[in-house]
């Protein structure tokens, strides 16, 4: 019995066909898969993309809504004082009279800064001072009295009193050494030790 041939059979496999891939499954691709190098700006032949990026026209779209994305010109990025938060003209082209504007406001952003830098440097100054006037150092407080000390004279340098002792209260309360008692037994054998018996007359010892 013959069976009737497919006639999907013997035919090449379409571009960017993976088996299985509506139920789920997932395939590779190979060098073979892939085929010769194209050019970046060829159009891409992605016939099984999901959707919103099956033709070149969806990617041109999504293109220019990214590029729209990035000046984002609405009213809710519109500042009163500021205006807008991107730059209007961002896309367009950079001239020799933008080039001028952009020293001007350089130059005049520059000047600005100066005049705030000097008033800025000029307060902080007038703070310190009235700072240190209202909290002096410990030095600048006996200041006048350490100009004094050149009038004192040599006897009244010598009738100052010694300091005291200026130890803590440990070291000036020394701990009293501790005593003792010695048992009898030191005693009694120290008195055994020192009494020595008189020997006999008729002793081999004595001469």
């Amino acid at each position: 019995m013959n069976k009737k041939k497919k006639p999907f059979l013997g035919m090449p496999t379409p571009l960017g066909y993976v088996p299985g891939l509506g139920r789920g499954a997932t395939g590779f691709t190979t060098q073979s898969d892939i085929g010769p190098a194209r050019d970046a700006n060829d159009p891409v032949d992605d016939r099984h993309a999901p959707p919103g990026k099956r033709t070149v026209g969806d990617q041109m779209k999504k293109s220019q809504a990214a590029h729209d994305d990035d000046e984002d010109l609405n009213d809710t990025n519109y500042d009163e004082f500021n205006g807008h938060a991107g730059s209007l003209f961002s896309s367009g082209p950079y001239e020799k009279d933008d080039e001028e504007a952009d020293a001007i406001y350089a130059a005049l952003d520059e000047r600005m800064d100066e005049r705030r830098k000097e008033r800025r440097e000029q307060r902080e100054k007038e703070e310190i001072e009235k700072y240190r006037m209202e909290c002096p150092k410990i030095q600048q407080q006996f200041s006048d009295l350490k100009r004094k000390l050149a009038e004192v004279t040599k006897e009244e340098w010598l009738s100052i009193p010694e300091v005291g002792d200026t130890r803590n209260k440990r070291q000036r309360n020394p701990r009293y050494e501790k005593l003792t008692p010695v048992p009898d037994i030191f005693f009694a054998k120290d008195w055994r030790d020192s009494y020595i018996l008189p020997l006999p007359a008729n002793s081999i010892w004595r001469s």
